[in-house]
């Protein structure tokens, strides 16, 4: 049988299966790509997508952020099953198919067709509320409202107080849909809304739904963005939203499996940066297919977080039995959510894991009973609830202020991080996860250091690893630049950086000879010595290669002719060597691989102390050009 889909504040009611059938996934073999046009198809979609996103999958993926996973299923496979007479309701590019609504004859031809890899039932829903939400009076704080509580258990109010809202951080929220009516909305920023039940840009309840569609999404969204001064906050009013509404409840049996994946594909597309949706899917499943691969809705988020999504969900409201969460909390990777009530005490119907492969969930928890939201239909009331569905809200607005501190953090950051700071991170267990989250022990040095170049690191003096906070280009993993300074700061300054001789240039800008300060670029040459003290890889006219072939007497050959067109063979190559004229004079040649010296000796009488002196010189040559290659 097919699973039933559930928002997480809802009991599912073990109804009898009806008698009308879910529609149907259907899945193809391949993408039917034309031969030669994949590279441009790829262009195209990655074209589509919104810059934003596109940024983010090649920093998380490491690739051009594109591949035959994001193109759409073939337009003839689509145009075939259509032509069998069902009705194509959704496209999953990520999965390779698409849901149709079909009879038992026409899933018959579905399943003949030669491309058609597989078919499942969509997954299907009854929703009952979960009990009991009512409206209650409270006293209110001069901070954050009713909300106080609620978001000092997750340390809120201390990352607000270090000026932390959420701002410049995209959240996609999926759910039942969304009424913007009450003043906590009145500064929300929208960027984009979608409605893939009625199939228009209305979010809101409308001709075709239920009464109270809205609801749900409403007090979802107020725990993550409502803000309404000194009566009421979420824990990020500061974000920006994209909307989705994927779910029905007007319908005795609604399917919204697949309008989840196509929601989740739409917002990934539109550059979201977090994703949050109280939706899930366990009934008719059974406990060994939750092992995050199996669910349609599991591999569909398993995609978004390859693809850099920072993806929160609920872990169900079916416990308190162990294996009782729901999917696509089963998905490793995505940051499933337990409750806990206002006292911090898991809530009994908080689901427990663990999967079916034996991993750890819920991955975290947060508050989900009793909590504060918008009251739906009014502008300025509140109520209380529970489940589940509110505690991922509210994890995820904390996600959204890590993001806004810590831009660049993947998914896999973003969960190892709150793990690693909430209650329990040495003793994660079945119950509770790696325990209640502090957001203010996860932003770590963001609130307690300093960061006054704007890299992303903290200065070393109050605990960062920034060893120049005043300077952009140095930090850990800076690029090593020829400025003598330890750039990366891994506390070595490179060899070639280093000015031993105190000429004030460094070897990586061209000093031949650092332990001579008197050879460096722009030294004066001595057209005597035989050195390039200007480093500028020529050697004194005078000093030309020789072929050790005396040309007079007492005097060397020393024209770069006599150099180039010798024999090397009759070139002098040592001490023995002698001149091939009548004369006696020394010859002038060097050692095998030294550059020959062609100054002249003084004839026959020069003293055999300046001879090797010059040989001295000429085997310090090539050890200079060896230090002036230094990488």
């Amino acid at each position: 049988m097919p699973p039933i889909a559930a928002l997480a504040t809802a009991t599912i009611l073990l109804a009898p299966t009806p008698a009308s059938e879910p529609p149907t996934w259907v899945f193809f073999a391949d993408k039917a790509v034309p031969p030669g046009e994949l590279e441009a198809m790829l262009e195209r979609r990655a074209d589509e997508l919104a810059p934003r996103s596109l940024r983010r999958r090649m920093r998380v993926r490491g690739d051009r952020g594109v591949d035959v996973g994001d193109l759409p299923p073939a337009s003839t496979y689509v145009q075939a099953i259509a032509a069998t007479g069902a009705r194509v309701r959704a496209t999953s590019r990520w999965l390779n198919a698409v849901s149709v609504a079909a009879d038992a004859a026409q899933r018959e031809a579905i399943a003949g067709l030669p491309f058609v890899a597989g078919m499942r039932p969509v997954g299907r829903t009854q929703r009952a509320d979960r009990g009991p939400v009512w409206t209650a009076e409270s006293t209110t704080s001069a901070a954050f409202g009713v909300a106080e509580t609620q978001l000092a258990l997750l340390n809120v109010p201390a990352l607000r107080e270090c000026g932390l809202t959420g701002a410049g951080v995209v959240i996609g929220v999926q759910d039942s849909g969304f009424s913007l009516q009450h003043e906590a909305f009145a500064g929300l920023q929208v960027l984009a809304a979608r409605d893939f039940v009625q199939g228009d840009d209305d979010v809101a309840d409308g001709p075709g739904d239920g009464e109270g569609q809205d609801r749900h999404g409403t007090m979802v969204l107020s725990l993550l963005a409502g803000e309404d001064g000194d009566e009421y906050s979420g824990v990020a009013p500061g974000v920006s939203v994209i909307l989705a509404k994927t779910e029905r409840i007007d319908e005795e049996e609604p399917y919204e499996e697949d309008l989840y994946v196509e929601g989740l594909e739409w917002i990934e597309g539109m550059g979201a940066d977090l994703f949050t949706a109280s939706l899930g899917y366990f009934y008719w499943y059974e406990h060994p297919q939750f092992d995050g691969k199996t669910a349609v809705v599991s591999q569909a988020a398993t995609v978004a977080i390859a693809n850099g999504l920072v993806m929160f969900t609920a872990n169900g409201n079916e416990g308190p039995e162990p294996g009782s969460l729901i999917a696509p909390a089963d998905v490793d990777g995505i940051i499933a959510l337990g409750a806990t009530n206002l006292d911090g005490v898991i809530a009994d119907f908080s689901s427990r894991g663990p999967t079916s492969d034996g991993r750890v969930k819920p991955d975290l928890l947060a508050p989900g009973k009793d909590v504060w939201v918008v009251r739906p239909g009014t502008d300025n009331e509140y109520l209380q609830g529970n489940g589940t569905s509110f505690a991922t809200p509210l994890a995820a607005g904390v996600g959204a202020l890590l993001l806004e501190a810590y831009p660049e953090l993947t998914p896999g950051e973003m969960l190892a991080l709150l793990r690693a700071t909430a209650s329990q991170p040495d003793a994660p267990d079945n119950d509770g996860g790696w325990g209640m989250i502090d957001g203010y022990g996860a932003a770590g040095l963001y609130c307690t250091c300093t960061d006054a170049d704007r890299d992303g690191h903290f200065a070393v003096a109050c605990g960062g690893d920034d060893c120049d906070d005043a300077d952009p280009a140095a930090h850990p993993g800076a690029t090593e630049v020829c400025d003598g300074r330890d750039d990366d700061c891994d506390e070595v300054v490179p060899a070639d950086e280093v000015d031993g001789d105190g000429d004030g240039v460094l070897l990586c800008a061209g000093d031949c000879d650092d332990a001579d300060p008197a050879r460096r670029p722009g030294a004066v040459e001595d057209p005597d010595d035989c050195v390039d003290n200007d480093c500028d890889g020529e050697g004194d006219p005078a000093c030309a290669p020789t072929t050790g072939v005396q040309t007079s007497g007492g005097g060397s050959g020393t024209g770069e002719d006599d150099a180039s067109t010798a024999d090397p063979t009759s070139a002098a190559t040592g001490p023995d060597a002698t001149s091939t004229s009548g004369g006696a004079g020394d010859s002038g040649g060097s050692a095998t691989g030294d550059q020959g010296c062609g100054c002249s000796s003084g004839g026959p009488a020069t003293s055999l102390w300046l001879m090797l002196a010059l040989a001295g010189v000429r085997r310090r040559r090539p050890r200079s050009r060896v230090s002036s290659r230094l990488e």
